[in-house]
């Protein structure tokens, strides 16, 4: 496995000897590589001088879920982040998509520090090594830009038009975004809020060193009914951090499903009772059918599935924080 992460880097050396020459020359490869070395003979996934991650993309065609594993220090200590609102596409695409960010994360964060990427064909995963002395803080860029990464097109520096990528989503993850502040986790979270009677909601990704928000519009609004704020079923879902195929919907049967990980519930229309990872649960109100939209409770439905909410009676605004 060394000699081909090895052979990797002196590609990354070259790739970036063409964009940013300066950087590269200060830049010995040798040393990111006697590191590898040593933490392969270890037999560890990480040390002091190397951050690892490990991305699984085998869900990534079927569901659009993609888990990312972070592993740091001597003692790899590890944290996960499951990303569930990702285009559905080929393993192929993501590779490509992947190898392109952490290319240019290595332009941007050399020379002080910098990454190497390995794809498994053969289980369809992702292997992403930091060294340096931001090693932390590139990983944390990585692993809080795999959903813009894969939700976007492939990114490319025009060395004829450098203004398209001016203000790109890899901006967000730049070195001057995720600053130099000691990163104390890589758990990425996500954070959505609606609001009472408005069809506007926004949602903000935020991890230990960056914070992006981005504003959306659904078709219906939230409301409150016998004490109870009802939103969507689709743009709760959404907010939960579950993609599209994450939601069914039997119209029969009048009953619908969240699916997240290894969590799932059913509701059906006008029944108190909530199924939850096969124990059922008795809710003090019952879904609904408005405007043609399936309304469900939220904190009901959040809670279910992991989530904190938070209700500012004030504002008319309801809070759902969810980790990725």
């Amino acid at each position: 496995m060394l000699k081909k992460v090895v052979a990797l880097l002196v590609f990354m050396v070259f790739l970036t000897l063409i964009v940013i020459p300066t950087a590269a020359a200060s830049y010995d490869p040798r040393i990111f590589s006697e590191a590898l070395g040593k933490l392969e003979a270890s037999g560890k996934l990480s040390n002091d001088e190397i951050t690892y991650a490990f991305v699984d993309l085998n869900q990534i065609e079927s569901d659009g879920t993609v888990t990312a594993a972070v592993y740091e220090s001597v003692y790899e200590y590890k944290t996960i982040n499951q990303y569930e609102k990702i285009t559905p596409q080929t393993p192929e695409a993501c590779t490509n998509k992947l190898t392109r960010f952490v290319f240019e994360l290595t332009n941007r964060y050399r020379p002080e520090t910098s990454l190497a990427i390995q794809i498994h064909y053969d289980d369809l995963t992702v292997s992403v090594w930091t060294h340096g002395e931001y090693k932390n803080q590139a990983m944390l860029a990585f692993v809080s830009g795999i959903p813009d990464c894969l939700n976007s097109e492939p990114y490319s520096r025009d060395s004829d038009s450098k203004d398209e990528n001016s203000g790109s989503w890899v901006d967000d993850y730049s070195p001057e975004a995720i600053g130099t502040d000691p990163v104390e986790s890589f758990q990425v979270t996500q954070i959505t809020t609606f609001k009472i009677n408005n069809t506007s909601y926004t949602s903000t990704v935020i991890t230990e060193n960056d914070e992006l928000e981005e504003a959306n519009t659904m078709d219906i609004e939230p409301y409150i009914k016998n004490d109870r704020t009802y939103v969507p079923v689709r743009y709760l879902a959404y907010a939960l951090g579950v993609s599209e195929g994450g939601i069914s919907w039997d119209g029969k049967a009048q009953r619908v499903g969240i699916f997240k990980g290894e969590n799932n519930i059913a509701l059906t229309i006008g029944s108190n009772a909530m199924l939850a990872s096969g124990k059922t649960v008795i809710m003090d109100v019952a879904p609904e059918i408005t405007k043609g939209r399936t309304m469900l409770p939220a904190r009901w439905v959040a809670e279910a599935l992991g989530a904190e909410v938070e209700w500012d009676k004030k504002t008319g605004e309801v809070t759902i924080k969810q980790g990725l």
